[in-house]
């Protein structure tokens, strides 16, 4: 996953409009990297670094909402272009799966690997959607969210401290909820609560990501332990959306369909139950190391 655009020179005493002008435009420069690469044909690599790159801006929006109402009328625009970068990327992620799964498919099984090559073709066709749609969203980004977004950064001011109440009282409740949704988990590792805890983990570490210029000593270690989790519920997350798909093949689909996702069942339960006790390693090493008290004691 790509890095954010490093912000130097911020301290916790430094103006909140000053620290809000200068990561909201890092964040754009986070957006508009990838976004170069998308202009002829939607690169793998470059729809997702954008993907993440508009998460990161929408927490940003999130941390910077005391700003003006303006914060809150945009994020539904930023948030038009993540969801149909997710529509090209889902798609992108399951058929690499489904040409791995194919390749690796025994030579005494052609038939079965046959099948599973065309459910992959089938699954494409519908790509074709996500990309007109993906494009239009480009066009809309480029002429009317991005300009307006400029002349509203290039505008802000507030001379509370970065650091401060105002943006650290949500924050400490973010942290909360993340160990609210860590207990709902254990107590019931579905893809539910699994789902709940991957949205809420991912917003707080974008935000935690955004102070780490004024309280880079403090929270960038702390800020690092967040990706072994985040990467593990990612993978539980696709094994999850590929196991409603494939049982909802194996009993509706056509017989061709039916017969591929009869034969991968097994190893998609394989691979979830490996992705499950990966996350149930981290959450107990979040316990062991008491990260969510140590955060909310940075925080304090």
């Amino acid at each position: 996953m790509a890095q954010p655009t490093p912000v130097r020179g911020l301290s916790a005493d430094s103006q909140l409009g000053l620290a809000a002008r200068r990561i909201l435009v890092a964040r754009l420069a986070d957006i508009r990297k990838p976004e170069a690469k998308l202009s002829d044909a939607f690169d793998d690599e470059a729809v997702h670094d954008m993907r993440v790159a508009t998460r990161r801006l929408r927490a940003a929006f999130q941390v910077f909402e005391p700003l003006g109402g303006w914060v809150a009328r945009m994020e539904p625009e930023v948030k038009r272009l993540q969801d149909a970068l997710g529509g090209v990327r889902d798609l992108h992620v399951q058929s690499a799966w489904l040409r791995t799964v194919a390749a690796k498919t025994r030579k005494e099984t052609p038939g079965t690997r046959a099948d599973i090559t065309a459910l992959g073709k089938t699954w494409l066709a519908g790509l074709a959607d996500n990309e007109t749609r993906l494009r239009e969203e480009l066009e809309r980004w480029r002429s009317r969210t991005l300009p307006r977004l400029l002349r509203k950064v290039d505008a802000l001011e507030d001379d509370h401290r970065f650091v401060g109440r105002r943006v650290k009282e949500p924050l400490d409740w973010r942290v909360r909820r993340v160990r609210k949704r860590m207990e709902v988990y254990a107590d019931s590792p579905d893809a539910a609560s699994a789902h709940a805890l991957r949205k809420d983990l991912k917003k707080l570490r974008y935000e935690l990501e955004i102070f780490q210029p004024a309280l880079r000593r403090t929270l960038g270690a702390l800020v690092k332990l967040f990706a072994p989790l985040q990467e593990g519920l990612g993978e539980l997350h696709d094994a999850d959306v590929r196991l409603e798909m494939f049982e909802r093949l194996a009993a509706r689909g056509k017989p061709r369909e039916r017969k591929a996702a009869r034969a991968l069942l097994p190893l998609i339960r394989e691979g979830r139950a490996k992705s499950s006790a990966e996350v149930a390693r981290e959450l107990q090493r979040w316990h062991a190391e008491a990260i969510p008290r140590r955060l909310r004691q940075v925080l304090a």
